[in-house]
């Protein structure tokens, strides 16, 4: 089976709690598509240091140009919680645990 292009994001919001941990906002992801049993991953990309790849259930995204202390918090914490937006409502939030 050949390999999925990645979907890209550039469009996103990271904000870090020291109780809540990394959270970003970003559009609906259709890697985030998932049944709730999937567990999502994320990686640093090999390409670029700079860029976070998502993946679940054969499905990759790739969020370009995260903050460098926003990918030092996700290494450390092991987690980051996505919350998917349309407008300005959430409409999923999905955990996403380091490879």
């Amino acid at each position: 089976m050949k390999a999925q292009k990645p979907e890209i994001v550039e469009k996103f919001d990271m904000l870090f709690g020291g109780r809540t941990g990394l959270t970003a906002l970003v559009p609906v992801l259709d890697v985030l598509d998932v049944p709730v049993e999937t567990r999502v991953r994320f990686r640093e990309s090999t390409d670029n240091p700079a860029d976070l790849v998502i993946e679940a259930g054969g499905k990759a995204a790739l969020l370009r140009n995260v903050p460098a202390q926003h990918i030092e918090q996700a290494r450390e914490r092991g987690v980051i919680m996505f919350y998917e937006m349309k407008g300005d409502d959430v409409v999923r939030c999905t955990p996403a645990y380091k490879e």
